[in-house]
């Protein structure tokens, strides 16, 4: 798995360095307001880009979509909400997933959710370690942390001879990896452009299809933000 993450990284870095960001991966998207039936004001980077989009968004959500030059218009395909938890993760959150990787036992992982609860954290440490506990409660692992300055997301889930790691890495966002047998099988994605690459440097099976996080807090439950 860490494998996966460490040939992630690179690809990502390589094509920062050779290809310009909106020809080839994913990028961000914040929806500020809806002008009309199928308009919107979406902020990307700095700027406010004025957009139809036939697919009804969320004004206040957060997208990733494909963008792209087309003559004196920029358009963007493709978007995709982001899961809400995407606003905070760990400083240490690597070092948590490295351990997690390579030690089977995880009471550590208790022991340092409870440490924490049981601290002086801030309101968003308080809720990431309260939904990683909610998480291990249904056998998933979920993990936000902060790599690069971005928000990135770890989960991961056994099911007999399968696993399943959802990531939300950089701009590879998000992947939905499969593993059979402890073998990497395939990886999916829901954006085209993400196949392509993936197809370059992986010779699992690559799928370009919608995915979901394995893991999403209950609404029901208390909003810590609230």
């Amino acid at each position: 798995m860490i494998s996966s993450i460490q040939k992630i990284q690179k690809i990502t870095n390589d094509k920062i360095n050779t290809i310009s960001l909106n020809t080839s991966l994913p990028v961000s998207l914040f929806v500020s307001e809806k002008i009309s039936f199928n308009r919107y004001i979406l902020k990307f980077r700095n700027k406010e880009l004025v957009t139809k989009s036939a697919k009804r968004l969320k004004v206040g959500a957060k997208y990733w979509g494909e963008i792209k030059s087309a003559s004196d218009n920029i358009v963007i395909n493709n978007l995709y909400e982001k899961p809400d938890f995407l606003d905070c993760g760990l400083e240490n959150g690597i070092f948590l997933i490295e351990r997690l990787v390579s030690e089977e036992d995880i009471k550590w992982l208790y022991e340092e959710i409870i440490k924490n609860l049981s601290s002086n954290i801030n309101k968003d440490e308080f809720e990431i370690y309260t939904n990683i506990l909610l998480a291990l409660n249904q056998n998933i692992i979920h993990i936000p942390f902060i790599y690069n300055d971005n928000f990135n997301l770890f989960q991961f889930k056994k099911d007999k001879n399968k696993a399943y790691m959802y990531l939300v890495f950089l701009n590879f966002a998000p992947l939905l990896f499969e593993f059979v047998d402890g073998n990497l099988d395939t990886i999916k994605t829901p954006f085209q452009k993400v196949s392509s690459v993936l197809k370059e440097h992986f010779s699992c099976k690559i799928e370009n299809c919608d995915i979901d996080a394995i893991w999403k807090k209950n609404k029901n439950l208390i909003d810590f933000k609230g």
